[in-house]
């Protein structure tokens, strides 16, 4: 079941921790989640569980299933917090019903759970408030940047297989997937060859190029024209990888 796109919010790698919490209160949106074991959502509204499901290996959970299954997983330990992501979207009020409306019908709406019962929902600070523990220097203006350059279509900043900021006009849930999926193929091909780490990949059609590069604790991935020019775009990727490092 495909719910609305909403908007990016940033990565969550442990949505129990108070400060996530404490965002979740006035949250209005899904979470979508992917782990080892499989992937689905959580639609959540003023620190509110009203609807989830979730799909493994073992079977598909939904409604109250759902939440105690993804909930009683544990992921206290160091491999299973590299296992389990969570990416927040925020929704407007339409996109809000079409959800809800979507997960009723699929019969996945729970019981009124709040994220935190002893807790009276707070006002969000602005609109655009979103979290990304992963990263703290998501910066829509560098993507800007390289949205400026000839021949540039989209770009986006991705972790694990989620888009976390995008500008263009592209699938980003599409393209963040298959990018993870270059970007572990990538690696794992020169780490066999005695290689390295690849500092930067890219593939190349008739028609486009498609470039990976790191930034931070996230990856870049740009998709251009067939005629860009990857040495410019080069220096200007390097320029920018080096401000990330001069904040670490």
């Amino acid at each position: 079941m495909k719910l609305p796109a909403g908007r990016q919010g940033g990565v969550v790698i442990d949505p129990k921790k108070e400060d996530v919490i404490q965002h979740l209160k006035a949250f209005r949106g899904v979470i979508n989640i992917n782990t080892s074991r499989g992937k689905g959502f959580i639609l959540i509204r003023n620190g509110e569980l009203i609807a989830a499901f979730f799909d493994d290996k073992e079977g598909v959970y939904r409604a109250d299933a759902a939440v105690r299954y993804i909930m009683d997983y544990p992921g206290d330990d160091a491999d299973n917090q590299h296992q389990q992501h969570f990416v927040m979207r925020s929704y407007s009020e339409e996109e809000y019903a079409e959800s809800l409306k979507k997960c009723t019908r699929e019969g996945l709406v729970i019981e009124i759970i709040p994220v935190d019962k002893s807790a009276t929902p707070l006002q969000p600070k602005s609109t655009d408030m979103a979290i990304s523990h992963m990263s703290p220097r998501v910066d829509e203006s560098i993507l800007k940047k390289l949205m400026c350059q000839p021949g540039v279509i989209a770009v986006s900043a991705f972790y694990e297989g989620f888009p976390v900021l995008s500008l263009g006009e592209a699938d980003f849930e599409h393209v963040a997937a298959r990018a993870e999926d270059f970007l572990r193929t990538g690696t794992k091909i020169a780490q066999d060859m005695n290689l390295g780490q690849p500092g930067q990949l890219i593939l190349e059609t008739e028609e486009n190029k498609f470039i990976i590069v790191p930034w931070g604790d996230l990856f870049l991935c740009i998709i251009t024209r067939a005629d860009a020019q990857l040495g410019l775009m080069r220096v200007l990727i390097r320029s920018i990888q080096s401000v990330v490092e001069s904040e670490t």
